[in-house]
């Protein structure tokens, strides 16, 4: 076993370790390794949804105007240097090795985590390689969320929808002060949220902590061209001509403005006025459209060319899905036949229902995680329902049953990270 094989199978055991919430144990972890996190400024990024495509455009924009930018998000896809990345680059395999290997005796030390050990290892990374600043997701919602011991340049929320009850809160306003955890005293934060009960919840924690919450829905005039599929942006000073943003879905037309809303909270600090002066419109303009080439991200509406079309979302909640199925609808993508996996702690009535009005039949599959809920579950859930779902076994498996049944119907392929990045793998092996 190589020794990069050997370090994820120490880190993938940690997962028994469950998740940890609170900041003693990442705080302890980042301190005997000498608090990386201080050597570079971020910008830090919660949300129920769009969390990891925000990011994306946002630090697209940062290296297109020539900044050295960290990326720091999750899960991955295929490989697991997927989740930290500068100016798009996946993290060596050989530094990941040699930094768990030097925190091993403080990962015991203090009982950390997977999610801690991988935060203080992307931090760790980040300091050594001098970036100069990183763009950062939350894991679980934010205010225990190891990632929130950052002192950022600006904080973001992306939306709040239900999941993760069990651990967030089963209302939206919970769900809201747990994700809102992120905003903190003297640093300005921006959301696209529009909802009013978790809105108001943010902007009360906005003035507890006397900063200012910009809301991309006012901050941030769009403007879509007829058939939708370009844009034009307006926020302060950033006037962005039109352009298709580089993924696709009206969806993330939103995580687009809130990108913008964010860089332009970020030149409107002392910090980043002195720092990104480079950051202008055309390049905001140009990294969103770029932001696949510039940052990796995959997953998101994402198109396979190969002998059929097939289309690969990772949408892994009823909000998701409700987004992704529009998105789809308008733009006239119905017919199609699904791939459809999740984990058992998702709400996936929900989902098979909104999946079963673009897609007949669903094949039911599950990925090979603990976690993953069996695809005979999965059958029975839709059966329940009176839905037309097939079970597919493994998300191999359920491709192939799928591409026997299509003939020229396009497949879909969603429902989690990890049945998208399984696909992926059958995929990629397909089309080279």
């Amino acid at each position: 076993m190589s020794a990069y094989a050997e370090t994820l199978r120490y880190l993938y055991a940690l997962e028994y370790r469950g998740m940890k919430f609170g900041l003693r144990n990442i705080r302890a972890l980042l301190r005997a390794a000498g608090n990386p996190e201080r050597a570079f400024p971020s910008i830090h990024i919660a949300g129920t949804n769009g969390k990891g495509s925000t990011c994306a455009f946002i630090a697209s924009a940062l290296t297109q105007a020539g900044y050295r930018t960290g990326l720091y998000t999750s899960p991955h896809l295929v490989r697991f240097t997927e989740r930290i990345r500068i100016d798009g680059r996946e993290m060596d395999e050989a530094r990941l090795v040699a930094y768990i290997r030097r925190m091993r005796p403080w990962i015991e030390k203090y009982r950390a985590t997977f999610f801690e050990a991988t935060t203080c290892a992307a931090f760790q990374f980040f300091a050594d390689e001098g970036v100069e600043i990183a763009v950062i997701e939350t894991g679980l919602g934010g205010r225990l969320d190891a990632t929130n011991v950052l002192r950022p340049l600006v904080s973001g929320i992306t939306n709040i929808a239900l999941e993760h009850t069990e651990m967030l809160g089963s209302t939206l306003r919970m769900i809201a002060r747990e994700k809102g955890g992120i905003i903190k005293p003297g640093i300005s934060a921006a959301t696209a949220e529009e909802d009013p009960a978790p809105l108001a919840v943010l902007r009360r924690r906005a003035r507890l902590c006397r900063v200012h919450l910009r809301e991309s829905s006012r901050a941030v005039a769009v403007r879509a061209s007829r058939g939708g599929a370009r844009v034009s942006m307006r926020s302060g000073r950033f006037a962005l001509k039109p352009f298709a943003p580089g993924l696709r879905g009206r969806h993330q037309v939103r995580n687009a403005a809130l990108a913008l809303c964010v860089l332009r909270t970020l030149l409107e600090t002392s910090p980043g006025r002195k720092r990104f002066r480079r950051l202008t419109a055309p390049l905001i303009r140009k990294g969103f459209v770029r932001v696949i080439r510039n940052t990796g991200l995959r997953g998101r509406l994402e198109r396979l060319g190969g002998r059929r079309r097939v289309l690969l979302d990772v949408a892994h909640n009823p909000a998701g899905m409700r987004t992704l199925v529009e998105s789809l609808r308008k733009g006239a993508q119905k017919n199609l036949i699904a791939v459809f996996g999740v984990m058992k702690d998702k709400e996936y009535g929900p989902m098979l229902s909104g999946l079963a009005s673009i897609a007949d039949p669903i094949i039911a599959v599950a990925p090979p995680q603990k976690r993953a809920l069996p695809a005979i579950e999965l059958w029975r859930a839709g059966r329940d329902l009176g839905l037309n779902v097939l079970v597919g076994g493994n998300v191999s498996s359920g491709l192939r049953k799928a591409a026997r049944i299509a003939g020229k119907r396009g497949l879909l392929v969603t429902g989690s990270h990890y049945v998208v990045g399984e696909a992926l793998k059958a995929l990629d092996r397909e089309i080279t």
